[in-house]
């Protein structure tokens, strides 16, 4: 049962029982609609159009139940699953529908699968087997076989889980039943050093399989024989020489003083139970640290609905705790108990991936892709992290496709562009990087969107591909779709003082001159005006153009006093444009200085990119 399964042996991974379960993706049923209940569509369009509505998907299959009608029950649970595949109590109704229609062989595909989904509901072990026992040929000698199988696959897949205890007791009572006591015995053994919450009760009932059954019925015969040894190594004592008896136990035949045989039974049953005494004690020690995190799960179960923020906290610690102090399979089972119940929450899907990554690299792929197909198909950040766990194996087509599906299945999340240029620009790949970023310039859905991308594709232009007059234009064209973003003036300004400032002074003073006389605040216009001053103050060739600069400078602060005592009289100062901070426009690109203007007196920063 895929990661449940990575403790079980070779021949129990290749067993006919687990290869016959059907992959979930794999199985739809025909969409024969032509006699669909009457109401059925309207339900259906409800979660077709937002399959995230899990009270629609309850409404729709409520509804298909009631009019008892299967190919639209086939239809609307198979849907279901491939959204919701851990609602236990969901694959139990759509198997007993089937089994309503004596559609047995279809019943137990869909418990098969619901197996599949969700290996360690202990509810949906106990009603397949239950299942089982009701439909199997009770004359049929491989029907045993058959449910003991079940039995074994169900505690290997759930029998780790702390509250498994009511099927390792029901395992208990079928072999029992079946009068297999050494069987009986074996679980047992199998129990008690497992941490489950009925561990006492367990050790109690098998004391009481020790007494009321003689050692040679509840032990293999190696294990039988090597008990008396044991005890005749301590006693001293090796049998008496007399004749079997007719009416002595097997095993036992050589003692024929009825004392000795009493005693000797009771000295077995001593020595069996004192050996299980320190499996319960050690088992009690592991329960104990575990217990204050158990009884901190108040929903073990998936809902769609929020868990409060304690039993977050919880998972999150007994997660940690398991890590630092549990055995490799007993933390992947809490995971996995931890991601049903927290399915919807990202973070325990990463934290699971990434302590699979010191185990398994197929275990991380498909932790990964369950949360990111199944369980989280429009969280970004699983997403990212999955492509680039594939990256960093080496399968750059694979991280293409998860960040390409995920773009496609929710749009405008620039997280996503940028990482899906980012790959391609560390592979070499600048072309298609370039085309990305010229995408998304082309298909933004607002100018400042536009802009955004537009930024992004000049840095790469400059700084990647070093071709500077392609970038300049990319940020002139921008400029012209988006006159009053601050942010393009300051990284045209950026890129071009970055170059030979002689041999670039016409193009940095016609930026300047496109930030003053556009359409920006006056406050803005200042500040640009303010440093093309100041540039030509430092780096100018031209006396006249920084004497010019100056009185443009001039007028636009009186423009400013004037718009001041207008706004006294209740004029509105700045533009309905104008950003709230200078620093809030300066997110990259140069920073500007707002302060008075003195001439000679302005400084630069520069903001590396």
């Amino acid at each position: 049962f895929n990661s449940s399964t990575e403790h079980c042996s070779e021949d129990q991974k290749s067993s006919p029982f687990l290869s016959g379960i059907p992959n979930i993706q794999s199985l739809h049923t025909t969409d024969v609609e032509a006699h669909f209940p009457p109401e059925y569509e309207k339900f259906w369009k409800v979660v077709e159009e937002n399959p995230q509505d899990f009270t629609g998907w309850v409404y729709l299959l409520q509804y298909v139940e009631q009019e008892n009608h299967l190919l639209a029950a086939r239809k609307a649970f198979d849907r279901f699953f491939t959204h919701y595949p851990y609602c236990y109590g969901y694959w139990k109704k759509y198997a007993d529908l089937e089994k309503r229609h004596d559609n047995i062989k279809q019943s137990d595909e869909v418990y098969r699968r619901g197996l599949q989904a969700i290996p360690l509901s202990v509810d949906l072990w106990i009603h397949y087997i239950n299942f089982l026992k009701e439909t199997l040929d009770p004359v049929d000698p491989e029907t045993n076989n058959t449910v003991r199988g079940a039995y074994e696959h169900a505690v290997l897949a759930a029998g780790t889980d702390f509250r498994s205890d009511r099927l390792w007791e029901m395992y208990i009572n079928w072999e029992n039943e079946q009068g297999n006591l050494r069987e009986v015995t074996a679980i047992y053994d199998r129990i008690l050093g497992i941490p489950t919450q009925l561990y006492s009760h367990h050790f109690q009932r098998f004391k009481e399989h020790i007494q009321n059954n003689l050692p040679r019925d509840l032990l293999t015969p190696e294990q039988f024989i090597q008990l008396r040894r044991e005890l005749a190594s301590v006693n001293g004592h090796n049998g008496d020489d007399a004749p079997p008896g007719d009416d002595l136990p097997t095993g036992i035949e050589d003692i024929t003083d009825p004392a000795k045989l009493i005693t000797e039974i009771e000295n077995m049953r001593h020595r069996i139970q004192e050996i299980h005494q320190e499996m319960f004690n050690h088992n009690e020690h592991e329960v104990s640290k575990r217990w204050t995190f158990e009884e901190g799960i108040k929903r073990p179960y998936f809902h769609v609905k929020p868990l409060e923020k304690a039993q977050l906290k919880n998972w999150k610690e007994y997660l940690e705790f398991e890590i630092e102090n549990g055995t490799h399979e007993r933390v992947v089972v809490l995971f996995e108990r931890c991601v049903i119940s927290c399915a919807l929450y990202e973070d325990f899907w990463i934290k699971y991936a990434k302590y699979m990554e010191n185990h398994s690299i197929e275990g991380v792929r498909h932790v990964y892709s369950r949360a990111c197909t199944i369980h989280l198909p429009k969280k970004p950040m699983v997403h990212m992290l999955w492509a680039a766990f594939e990256e960093q194996q080496g399968n750059i087509n694979e991280a293409r496709r998860i960040l390409k599906t995920f773009e496609e299945c929710v749009l405008g999340l620039a997280m996503v562009r940028l990482r899906r240029v980012s790959l391609e620009r560390r592979h070499g790949n600048m072309e298609e990087a370039e085309h990305l970023l010229q995408e998304a310039v082309k298909n933004a859905k607002s100018s400042g969107e536009s802009s955004f991308y537009a930024i992004k594709l000049t840095r790469h232009l400059f700084k990647v591909q070093k071709n500077f007059p392609k970038a300049r234009k990319v940020l002139l064209e921008a400029i012209e779709r988006d006159k009053e973003n601050t942010k393009l003036y300051l990284n045209l300004l950026e890129m071009e003082y970055s170059g030979d400032l002689k041999q670039n002074e016409e193009n940095i003073l016609t930026c300047f001159d496109k930030a003053v006389n556009g359409t920006l605040s006056i406050k803005m216009r200042i500040t640009f005006s303010q440093r093309k001053v100041e540039f030509l103050e430092d780096f100018g060739s031209d006396v006249n153009k920084l004497l010019d600069a100056y009185d443009e400078h001039q007028t636009l602060l009186k423009e400013q006093d004037s718009l001041k005592r207008k706004a006294e009289n209740g004029y509105e100062l700045y533009s309905p444009h104008a950003p709230k901070s200078i620093n809030s426009s300066c997110n990259s690109g140069i920073a500007l200085n707002s302060g008075v203007a003195k001439r000679g007196s302005w400084g630069i920063v520069e903001v590396n990119v």
